[in-house]
């Protein structure tokens, strides 16, 4: 007999695994703790595996937890387009999309506009990050959608541009000032390819440089470049205004440039997801 996947198993399951807990998934859908560990239970029972770890500390999913999440998700999504298809006051279609927190900035206003004429009904769940921790949300099945840099070990992706990559400085950079003294560097982390970029240029052109500030965050890197007169590395569409742009003239070598790609969870899309998907590349194989 073919087990009944009942939708509330399916939004507890869900719950668990992204919060961890079953305290907190509990929360998340309105029931009390032991009423959502039977739910899982039932799950197990009736597909004959474990489906998350326990631990004092933690709960994670199991190798075929990962793997009927993915089945989760998708039967969620399409029973809520199915009500929408018919009736679109029943449900909510949510689409799940990760971006850097730069290009967020600059072209997500604009881009969620003319998705929400087209989709009125359809939320968006954005989530800014940098680009491989965004890859891994995607693989795990918790996004749909990603827009971010090529990464070396993810080629998966569809390339939409190859963005420019530039050294930019703002109004405080004085190269008088830094005579016989290394570059100041302010940079994303190590897993940044754009900080793997500049580090091989400057290794090229025998420069001597120094990382004075790393952060995860593009207003904590303007605040760095702004307060200490450094330099950064970013994508010439993303450059901030007062800024300028460092030449080779100056002594800064040119830098390769980045594919930006589109990546699409595995799972079947929705019409909402292709949508998406269809406005942002519009808007950046035009741009």
């Amino acid at each position: 007999m073919e087990p009944n996947l009942e939708t509330a198993l399916l939004r507890s399951l869900v719950a668990v695994a992204e919060t961890g807990s079953f305290t907190a998934a509990a929360g998340r859908v309105g029931r009390s703790q032991s009423a959502v560990s039977l739910q899982i239970g039932r799950l197990e029972a009736m597909l004959g595996c474990r489906l998350f770890e326990r631990s004092k500390r933690s709960v994670a999913p199991t190798r075929a937890g990962r793997d009927f999440l993915v089945y989760a998700r998708r039967i969620l999504q399409l029973q809520a387009e199915a009500a929408a298809a018919v009736n679109p006051a029943l449900g909510e279609v949510v689409v799940r999309v990760g971006m850097p927190n730069d290009y967020a900035e600059l072209f997500l206003p604009a881009l969620l506009r003319r998705f929400e004429a087209a989709f009125p009904r359809v939320r968006c769940d954005i989530q800014c990050d940098m680009t491989w921790e965004l890859l891994d949300r995607l693989e795990r099945a918790e996004l749909d959608l990603v827009l971010g840099i090529r990464h070396a070990r993810r080629s998966t992706g569809l390339t939409l541009c190859h963005e420019e990559i530039v050294w930019v400085a703002g109004p405080a950079f004085d190269p008088a000032a830094l005579e016989g003294r290394p570059l100041p560097l302010v940079l994303y982390p190590e897993s940044c390819p754009y900080r793997a970029r500049g580090a091989a240029a400057l290794a090229g052109s025998g420069r001597e440089w120094r990382v004075v500030y790393t952060s995860q965050s593009p207003t904590g890197i303007r605040i760095a470049v702004e307060s200490r007169g450094a330099v950064t590395i970013t994508s010439r569409r993303t450059v901030p205004p007062h800024w300028r742009v460092l030449t080779p003239e100056e002594g800064f070598p040119t830098l390769p440039p980045a594919e930006l790609q589109l990546y699409r969870a595995e799972q079947a899309p929705g019409a909402a997801v292709e949508r998406l998907a269809g406005e942002i590349e519009a808007v950046f194989r035009v741009g």
